[in-house]
């Protein structure tokens, strides 16, 4: 592997450390402004230094208040698909299906920065970590190749959501500034894959409790798995599956109070620790009743629910509402929860008009209510995401401390099928036994063969399962780029809930999507201007 430092003036910016710095940052970066001789020394400089990265590269949720990093928020990037509107007075989620965000864009210049930036902290402790005295030197070489795989991602991150781009395999010096080039797609594949098994090779199955955030062997594996879905190398998909299902580390989580519906409290304080969880954020959706909840509650309905999200939802009986008929559709589109007959899933993720959550009775359609329809803070669909909100947060004023699961295992478990079925071995005894698996554990039946006896049928079931179990959790618009549905999901109105005024839905707003465009997001303008070398995405 040629190893390349990118030296782009944009990217000198990023790499600021920990805070402002002088420009000599290179020798005076440390959180003490000392020397890099003095600094390397002692266990707690590693661990610090590597927390940065974490906080930053490990995604939130919903937007904490007490981060100024905002363009890694998962849910709310929930709005750049059909699952969601987004509309808050901050970020500029909103701009994306609309065909107006440029490159000139601050979310997409931060989120290209922000992961520059945690690649060259992490290159500088992988080129450091070995002046460090540790008293346990199988920790140290851990915390090493949990640095290594912490630059994996943020390659893996650029990569999904522009393209390749230039590799970064060590610190950035003021002497590196010079054009560089992206690299090409099979150069950034092989070095994130060789990444991760690097460090997959050294780090541990699991952690004691206190540890658990921490990247494992297993969460190496699922990056794997996410880094070759996106390239639709399902070979490589299945074998890093296989591997992380066999560490029998994973399952999905069960509630252990019987009447409780485990999806639901999969997201709520009642499963804070879960063996689902195969990457996640401490307190990463501290934000998430603030950000998410109705405007009655003090929330701030960042994302409304659209119909087509809504929609998407079986009846408990395994039916959808599009193959029930028109005459239904309108029925569960009008009240969602009709005779409580829908998968279990849309009461745990979506709430309703009508629908009384903590001590609220929700009503955005009579004039004058606080959670008034298209009203500022409050829902643009008539709907709001209920994922994650936790009615113990209502009264903690931003400061909940809900975990945020940036991987967990059902979506591992979806991307095997899907690698399964796509290499023509969709009658692998593996698909239904996962499938059904999943939908079990949500309170569905399990997959009605019969009708789902096809290729083409099964793809339309693991991507309609996919939908709704990961739903609001931040994967959505990998898939859309994946299964190149843009055009089909992505243009014309965006809808909401039917207005029993009207009868009619209501339209947020109409959505553009260019095909020849829209599939990569634009390499930001400072980093055109800043790096001769640099090629901006097609059409932008």
């Amino acid at each position: 592997m040629k190893k390349i430092a990118i030296n782009i003036v944009s990217v000198f910016l990023l790499t600021t450390l920990l805070f402002s710095c002088n420009k000599s940052f290179l020798e005076r970066d440390s959180p003490t402004a000392t020397t890099d001789a003095k600094w390397w020394r002692l266990e707690s400089d590693l661990y610090n230094y590597l927390e940065v990265i974490y906080n930053n590269q490990i995604s939130p949720g919903a937007l904490i208040t007490s981060s100024s990093y905002q363009a890694n928020c998962r849910m709310h990037m929930s709005g750049t698909t059909d699952e969601s509107v987004f509309r808050a007075n901050f970020g500029s989620w909103n701009s994306f299906p609309l065909g107006a965000v440029t490159a000139t864009d601050g979310y997409l210049s931060d989120l290209y920065r922000q992961n520059y930036k945690d690649i060259r902290n992490a290159s500088r402790i992988l080129e450091n970590y070995s002046k460090i005295y540790m008293e346990n030197p199988v920790v140290k070489e851990q915390r090493a190749a949990e640095a290594r795989a912490l630059r994996a991602r943020a390659h893996l991150t650029l990569f999904l959501l522009f393209g390749p781009v230039p590799i970064v395999d060590t610190s950035i010096s003021p002497a590196d500034q010079q054009a560089i080039p992206r690299n090409s797609t099979e150069e950034v594949v092989n070095f994130i894959a060789t990444e991760l098994d690097k460090a997959a090779d050294i780090l541990p199955a699991t952690y004691p409790t206190s540890d658990a955030y921490r990247i494992t062997k297993g969460a190496c594996y699922a990056m794997q798995v996410q880094l070759y879905l996106s390239i639709k190398n399902y070979e490589k998909v299945i074998s890093y599956a296989r591997k992380l299902i066999d560490l029998k580390v994973y399952d999905l989580h069960y509630a252990s109070t019987t009447g409780v519906n485990s999806y639901a409290q999969l997201f709520s304080y009642d499963a804070l620790e879960n063996k689902e969880r195969i990457l996640f954020r401490r307190t990463g959706n501290s934000g998430a009743f603030f950000r998410l909840a109705p405007k009655s509650l003090s929330g701030q309905a960042a994302n409304g629910p659209t119909a087509a999200m809504v929609n998407s939802y079986e009846t408990l009986q395994g039916k959808t509402l599009q193959e029930l008929g028109d005459d239904s559709l309108q029925l569960y589109w009008k009240d969602p929860m009709y005779k409580n007959n829908r998968d279990p899933r849309l009461a745990a993720s979506v709430l309703f008009p009508g629908q009384t959550f903590v001590n609220r009775l929700l009503d955005p359609f009579t004039a004058g209510s606080v959670d008034q329809i298209g009203a500022a803070q409050s829902t643009q669909t008539g709907f709001w995401v209920k994922k994650y909100l936790d009615a113990r947060d209502v009264s903690r004023n931003n400061s909940g401390t809900l975990n945020f699961m940036v991987i967990r295992y059902a979506e591992i478990l979806l991307s095997y099928v899907e690698a399964l079925v796509e290499s023509g071995d969709w009658q692998n005894a593996d698909v239904l036994i996962y499938l059904n698996k999943i939908r079990n554990r949500a309170g569905m039946p399990n997959v009605d063969i019969t009708v789902y006896n096809t290729p083409e049928k099964m793809r339309t079931l693991y991507r309609r399962e996919r939908k709704v179990e990961l739903a609001f959790e931040g994967t959505r618009l990998f898939d859309i780029r994946r299964w190149k549905i843009g055009e089909e999901v992505m243009t014309g109105p965006a809808q909401g809930a039917i207005n029993p005024g009207t009868g009619k839905p209501v339209i947020v707003e109409t959505r553009v999507f260019n095909a020849a465009r829209d599939y990569l997001w634009p390499i930001p303008l400072t980093e055109i201007n800043g790096n001769t070398a640099m090629k901006q995405n097609p059409n932008w």
